[in-house]
């Protein structure tokens, strides 16, 4: 018998002793690409939550399954954790995701898990479950949390060959990674929700390193990193701020560097029935120390960049939403735009498109890449 039918038969005896709730999304959809072939890819989850007084066990299964790109197969675990609530403080302990940041387009601060490029390497929502162990003391409307993470995943991508998906470390991937975070909220003069973080420990980012002579892989290095991010509410507008400076520990590839990113959003409400977010961001990367980076960059596409955004919501029965968003290097003058959109049918039923459509430039991140285009439709039903 493996662990995980041990795992199964032990969730199945603890919900007829506690309370619990599941729910499930199953989504089939259909992608078209420009320059790859199409594909069509059932993916989805289940979510099982036990929950009795003060205590909490979550378990999240997720599933991809590509009928065209191998890569793009999968069943894993990614969350699973025990949660306790004590007088004025929480401890949770496993597999566990945490978001970290204010901004729409991309959160520098959200460093504790890695993206799961293989679901969606454009949405940030799809992350990689980390092992951790974390402590939550709260005080009024303010708290203070400290945790360990105890290990680093690896990385795929779908449509690079000559990559390697295992991992390269700049020490074993078992050495924890240790944060500390500040959360409080001012009332005097604005309002503001602002937090604080110290990161000792696997940076979040990954440079490439080759491994052999045809293929690469991703390579984590070590930071002490301090993070800052807020958003100030002040009439109809909300004003948010990411920034971090870290410090490279032992890596002779790659320079300390700071990040900063600025953002503003404006709701326009009941418009004939519907209501309107309109976001503009901006992001910049600093490195310090340029001869230390010569081959090696880790600002994606995310330096000297703004992002456009609106998100109209018809507010009607079937929870209709159109989401648009452009992604600008005022540099090179890359871009990367999306749209989607999504409807509810019947009452468990979602019907969603989307379209994203890449502009890559000679002396830029994307480069390589030639002009991209993406089209989904599918269907999702959820219980």
């Amino acid at each position: 018998m493996t662990r995980f039918n041990y795992l199964v038969y032990f969730l199945i005896l603890s919900s007829t002793l506690y309370g619990y709730e599941s729910r499930s999304e199953i989504s089939l959809n259909q992608f078209f690409y420009s320059s790859h072939k199409s594909e069509t890819v059932l993916s989805g989850f289940t979510e099982l939550k036990l929950k009795k007084s003060d205590f909490e066990a979550l378990m999240n299964l997720e599933y991809l399954y590509s009928n065209e790109y191998s890569r793009r197969r999968y069943i894993s675990i990614n969350e699973l954790y025990l949660s306790k609530e004590f007088d004025d403080y929480r401890v949770d302990l496993g597999k566990q995701i945490n978001y970290w940041g204010e901004l729409e387009g991309y959160n520098i601060s959200d460093i504790f898990n890695t993206k799961n490029y293989l679901n969606d390497i454009f949405d940030s929502s799809k992350k990689i479950g980390s092992w951790a162990l974390s402590a939550v003391k709260y005080s009024n409307e303010d708290s203070f949390e400290a945790g360990i993470k105890f290990y680093e995943n690896d990385l795929n991508y779908p449509f690079i060959t000559d990559y390697s998906k295992h991992l390269s470390t700049e020490k074993s991937r078992w050495t924890p990674s240790l944060y500390f975070l500040y959360s409080f909220v001012t009332n005097s003069f604005l309002e503001s929700e602002n937090k604080i973080i110290f990161w000792y420990g696997y940076d979040n980012k990954r440079y490439f390193t080759p491994i052999n002579q045809t293929t690469v892989s991703q390579f984590a290095y070590r930071v002490k990193k301090i993070i800052f991010l807020s958003n100030i509410v002040y009439e109809d507008y909300i004003y948010k701020v990411e920034s971090a400076y870290s410090d490279v520990i032992d890596d002779p590839n790659i320079a300390d560097y700071a990040q900063i990113s600025f953002g503003v959003e404006r709701g326009l409400f009941d418009l004939s029935g519907a209501d309107l977010n309109l976001y503009g961001e901006y992001y910049r990367y600093i490195y310090f120390g340029n001869e230390k980076i010569e081959g090696v960059d880790i600002s994606e596409i995310y330096n000297n960049d703004i992002f456009l955004a609106f998100r109209l919501n018809f507010n009607d029965v079937e929870s209709s939403v159109i989401e648009s968003g452009l992604l600008y290097d005022l540099q090179s003058g890359e871009k990367v735009f999306k749209i989607k959109a999504k409807s509810r049918i019947k009452e468990r039923f979602i019907l969603s498109s989307e379209f994203l459509s890449i502009y890559p430039a000679k002396d830029g991140f994307l480069s390589k890449l030639t002009d991209h285009r993406r089209v989904m439709v599918g269907i999702t039903y959820t219980f």
